[in-house]
């Protein structure tokens, strides 16, 4: 996804401020269900839903405007599962930085940033707390202009990650330094601001030689002579629900809303799904070409949208380490104590998944 950090942290700020408004930070954590509850074991995880217990309308709070972050609920709705569970409908908002919204109560959930919400979850201590992985996994991509095919090429060439100490800009240079180009010597890195669509613009009228960007860009790149120089993908809980009072006001349905959902997200991550699901979005009134969707393969691989919701420990703990050095998430963050995976749990069991992470284990 690699939005640039610098919106997340203008978000955080934003939260930050409102905490404060709403006396946020104390210690009591209030509405903290992850210190009781916790089953210990698999076979201690309780999959049936009690539709009698669960709301019947959501509202929920999605930051990215593109059809991959809307497609679940969407599909969930279209295919019945959402009725299944006992909920008739779904309001979805498409808002830059939800979390001061799932904060104040008028989002039930919100899909975003797996940092970012823990990140707040630690300073507001009102509830907040991360469910479930949505994409787990992480496109680092370096876009050229045309004339540039190798990593001799980029010698002296001025190229961007984003915003300078973003992410982004770290995950770059990364990728630079495994391929062999000297970040420091051999290439002019800049600052930019602005989305990877901006970037990839950047890069096809010229104002820089090379960019990160998305896996969706690769036939837009290329049809103005461009390509990818670098590419990789690698294991990132990057992003993902949160919820708050919910919890505590109907645990019943965050389960429901997390089963229903990833049975949408195994049709959609069936390959043999793409034309209906894109042609569902489409006639929700999304608009996706021809480029964007041939990187439906890549961008909705099981690995990629994660299937079952669930991720590695491992991984979640070197991301917000990362997180921590790029000062996106409060220093000594343990993000164990702001996940509550019991509902994910019931809802993998609901589904007859096994149970990611394992209980026990995180």
């Amino acid at each position: 996804m690699h939005r640039t950090r610098l919106t997340r942290l203008a978000a955080a700020s934003s939260v930050l401020f409102l905490l404060a408004a709403c006396g946020g930070g104390g210690d009591d954590n209030t509405g903290n269900t992850t210190s009781r509850d916790v089953p210990a074991a698999a076979e201690d995880v309780d999959g049936n839903i009690d539709k009698s217990k669960v709301k019947k309308e959501l509202v929920v709070g999605v930051d990215n405007p593109y059809y991959l972050f809307h497609e679940d609920i969407l599909v969930a709705q279209e295919k019945g599962y959402l009725r299944d569970v006992g909920i008739e409908k779904v309001d979805i908002k498409t808002i830059e930085d939800p979390l001061p919204a799932l904060i104040g109560g008028s989002l039930d959930l919100a899909l975003y940033d797996a940092d970012t919400s823990i990140a707040a979850a630690k300073k507001s201590n009102t509830g907040v707390r991360f469910l479930s992985v949505y994409l787990g996994g992480e496109a680092n991509v370096l876009g050229v202009r045309k004339g540039i095919n190798s990593a001799a090429d980029l010698k002296g060439k001025t190229i961007t990650g984003g915003q300078f100490n973003s992410r982004n800009d770290a995950i770059l240079r990364e990728l630079l330094t495994k391929n062999g180009v000297d970040p420091a010597k051999d290439v002019k890195i800049v600052s930019t601001g602005g989305q990877s669509n901006e970037r990839l613009q950047s890069v096809i009228a010229g104002t820089v030689d090379g960019a990160s960007v998305q896996l969706r860009h690769r036939g837009l790149l290329e049809k103005a002579g461009g390509r990818f120089l670098f590419e990789e993908t690698r294991r990132v809980p990057q992003n993902g629900w949160a919820a708050n009072k919910l919890l505590t006001e109907s645990p019943e349905t965050v389960t429901a809303f997390l089963a229903a959902t990833l049975k949408a997200r195994q049709f959609i991550t069936e390959q043999t799904n793409k034309d209906a699901v894109l042609d569902l979005m489409r006639k929700q009134g999304f608009e996706i070409p021809t480029d964007f969707a041939d990187a439906y393969s890549a961008e909705n691989a099981p690995t990629y949208h994660v299937v079952d919701g669930g991720f590695d420990p491992a991984d979640m703990d070197k991301f917000i380490a990362d997180q921590i050095s790029f000062k996106s998430v409060p220093e000594g963050t343990d993000w164990r104590e702001y996940t509550y995976l019991l509902p994910l749990w019931r809802a993998q069991k609901n589904l007859g998944l096994p149970l990611r992470p394992t209980p026990g284990n995180v």
